[in-house]
């Protein structure tokens, strides 16, 4: 039975707007854009101020008169749509990317670096998988050594070879995965139209 909701009917007609793209450019897939993009900036604006109310002004009303500073220091950036003091805004964005590249060097090295390092040294609970993930890991950085020239010249050049296939195997892996998630986001989509719209499946 169709479906008499009018909530469903609305996220068919964007759902079917939006695939039209693919036959080619029309002003409906247009509108449909416009929209997603009005509503992320709107739901944006709307979460920001709340973020606003709740961690800077209940703050402040609660005592804590230092959450002003950051609340300043974001009014100042502001002033970068200014001619004439726009260089007001360096403060907030140095602030801004001060604070950033400080919590990137905390937490990033531990995650992408030694977090890696540790899984290659140790073999872990399968030997097998560990041995193979340090041989991966040793053969892509002989593939990017370049200091030494003749270790990628015969009959040194086997590793940084191996190095470069498995590189090859990886990324062909990201590739095959990422086509995969946009299937499951499509077949996600039919199965919206046909069960939910058209009740042409069952539950």
């Amino acid at each position: 039975m169709i479906s008499t909701d009018p909530s469903i009917w609305i996220a068919a007609f964007f759902t079917v707007t939006i695939m039209s793209y693919a036959f080619r450019d029309n002003p409906l897939f247009k509108f449909a854009e416009r929209t997603f993009i009005a509503a992320v900036i709107g739901h944006a604006v709307v979460m920001g101020i709340d973020s606003l109310r709740q961690f800077g002004f209940n703050k402040i009303q609660a005592g804590n008169i230092f959450y002003v500073i950051p609340i300043l220091l974001g009014i100042t950036i502001l002033a970068r749509y200014h001619s004439e003091y726009y260089w007001i805004s360096r403060y907030g964005m140095a602030a801004l990317v001060g604070i950033g590249v400080g919590l990137q060097i905390r937490t990033v090295p531990e995650a992408n670096i030694v977090s890696q390092l540790t899984k290659a040294i140790t073999l872990g609970d399968n030997p097998l998988l560990g041995v193979f993930t340090a041989l991966t890991t040793f053969t892509v950085i002989m593939h990017f050594t370049f200091t030494t020239k003749k270790i990628h010249e015969k009959p040194q050049n086997v590793l940084p070879v191996v190095g470069r296939y498995l590189m090859l195997i990886a990324f062909g892996a990201a590739f095959g995965n990422t086509v995969m998630t946009r299937m499951n986001l499509l077949i996600g989509r039919l199965i919206f139209l046909l069960r939910d719209l058209l009740g042409l499946m069952g539950a």
